[in-house]
């Protein structure tokens, strides 16, 4: 399969196919549900494109054929990626002086038994136009065909034949003559090949095979799940020793290929292996910036990074849980183990992000650990010295901010009692003060 950006890339059409209208009908009736619009009007314009007086050197560029079609450069890869799989077109690359040609060859367009006799096209035409459509469209051409010829029952045939008819001269018949010989060669012409789908895999199933067959996995569970192993081989470009290799762990001793487990277990490490790697970039870039020492590096910086260099995760973390008087838990060497195999992270730097945890928390949990390392590898840091260094300026920084206040002199006013009125409004009436005095006698 061929794809370029370039729209000056050249092509060339290398023959012409005729099109009867019972070739339309089946080219816009059965494979344009299959390809599309634009595939179809792709292949009806490179059979006007074709110049049977040009060469080669006369290439135009595939900007020509978007132009005609009204379509974006990815639109017409996909159309003739479509033409080719169901084998309407085939594509050559010819390298010359001329710089690297696409050739276009057209395929004569096949009849609708025959495309109905291949169960590939029939069968992605009835997921695409619907099991109802497409029995209609059947026994559309299936009618048709009976309705060119009509069956005669007992006929026996007593058509002349040539020599009953005709004479030739001499042992014309059984040696033609070197005229006839010449004529022949002369209007010798190539034969226009008919559609037929190009399933060309390029996928070793017998390879495949021969590796399951080794854990007792019959060919038959490779056969019925071979779309699946295909499309997740394409899916992580896995070759087929990587894929038999990455599924051996859901195989669980049966004899039965579980594809779910596989596609899940793949993905998984898919996943895995591109966090490694991203991390892996990250750690590198950062060690390139690497300093020797750290500034200002006082007697407790070097104990503590000599601590780290010379301790296993799971050492460092025992030893400063125990410190503080603490116990380590199963889930904290869980997050040690996963930020060392998982994402690659070198042991002095886990060592460090222990510590630091520890100062904040009194467990290791994955939260603030994911948190810190993320925080870290953004800023570069890729080692335990860089580590130090970067957690000293982050609360220098912090301490800074907490030690800068403004404060302000606050003068307490008194209050002037000679300018103060007196504020005569109760908010109670003669006449409640009278019936609270009595209420207050009568207790």
């Amino acid at each position: 399969m061929f794809e370029t950006s370039d729209p000056k890339h050249l092509y060339y059409v290398a023959n012409r196919v005729k099109l009867f209208p019972e070739d339309e009908k089946v080219l816009i009736k059965l494979y344009q549900p299959l390809v599309g619009a634009v595939a179809v009007a792709l292949y009806q314009t490179l059979i006007q494109n074709y110049d049977p007086y040009g060469i080669i050197s006369d290439s135009k560029g595939i900007y020509s054929l978007q132009e005609q079609l009204d379509c974006s450069l990815k639109q017409l890869f996909d159309s003739l990626h479509k033409l080719e799989a169901v084998g309407l077109i085939q594509t050559l690359l010819s390298d010359n002086v001329f710089n690297n040609v696409l050739v276009f060859k057209l395929l004569q367009v096949p009849a609708a038994d025959k495309f109905f006799a291949t169960p590939l096209l029939a069968s992605l035409l009835k997921e695409k136009v619907g099991v109802s459509t497409f029995h209609d469209l059947s026994h559309a051409f299936a009618q048709e065909a009976k309705l060119r010829e009509k069956p005669i029952k007992n006929a026996k045939d007593v058509s002349a034949n040539f020599f009953d008819v005709f004479r030739l001269p001499g042992d014309e018949a059984i040696t033609p003559s070197s005229d006839v010989v010449q004529a022949a060669q002369e209007n010798k012409i190539h034969e226009v090949e008919t559609a037929k789908v190009n399933d060309h895999d390029s996928i070793d199933w017998d390879f495949i095979k021969q590796e399951y067959n080794r854990y007792q996995i019959p060919a038959s569970e490779i056969d019925l799940n071979k779309d699946q192993i295909r499309g997740l081989i394409q899916t992580y470009g896995l070759s087929e020793k990587e894929f038999v290799d990455e599924s051996l762990p859901c195989l669980h001793g049966s004899y039965s290929l579980n594809m779910h487990d596989i596609s899940n277990t793949l993905a998984e490490n898919y996943k895995r292996a591109n966090t490694r790697e991203n991390v892996q970039k990250q750690l590198n870039e950062g060690q390139k910036k690497a300093l020797a020492v750290i500034k200002d590096m006082d007697d407790h910086d070097k104990k503590l990074l000599k601590a780290a260099n010379e301790s296993s995760p799971a050492e460092f973390l025992y030893k400063i849980k125990t410190q503080k008087g603490g116990i380590t838990s199963a889930n904290e060497k869980q997050i040690i183990n996963n930020l060392h195999t998982q994402y690659g992270l070198p042991e002095d730097l886990i060592n460090i992000l222990t510590y630091t945890c520890l100062t904040y928390d009194t467990v290791v949990s994955s939260n603030l650990a994911y948190k810190i390392a993320n925080d870290w590898l953004q800023h570069g840091v890729a080692t335990a010295v860089q580590a130090l260094q970067y957690v000293k300026k982050r609360r220098n920084s912090f301490g800074k901010k907490k030690s800068v206040r403004t404060y302000q002199k606050r003068v307490e006013k008194g209050t002037d009692w000679s300018k103060k009125k007196a504020d005569r409004d109760a908010g109670i009436s003669t006449e409640q003060l009278k019936n609270l005095f009595k209420d207050l006698n009568n207790k």
